[in-house]
């Protein structure tokens, strides 16, 4: 891209919302998934019968245990939910900046 077309589209008010919006969704993201790791974290540290505890009587599988695939699960959906809004709304503002930008080009 040359460098002028790279300054108008910076420039641009639908530019700086697409940045603004998909910076507020990192870091949303972000901090449930450091908040959510640290409660597990804490939880492994300060509160490790709870970890150990198992499930049932009869069982093997322990709360340590299923907590920490809740946490593969959790932080694959966490991952899902960004790809589907970076494929979806994120794109679609790309996309009208482009178009907003080469129509401002031609006229």
């Amino acid at each position: 891209m040359s460098n002028p077309l790279y300054a108008r589209v910076r420039r641009h008010s639908v530019f700086s919302e697409l940045v603004a919006r998909r910076n507020r969704l990192t870091a949303s993201l972000l901090a449930i998934i450091v908040v959510t790791f640290c409660t597990y974290m804490g939880l492994v540290s300060y509160w490790p019968e709870l970890i150990g505890r198992r499930l049932s009587e009869n069982s093997n599988l322990t709360f340590g245990v299923l907590a920490g695939a809740f946490l593969f699960v959790f932080f694959f959906l966490m991952a899902c939910l960004y790809v589907y809004r970076a494929n979806g709304v994120f794109d679609v503002m790309t996309r009208d900046l482009i178009a907003q930008v080469e129509g401002e080009d031609r006229a």
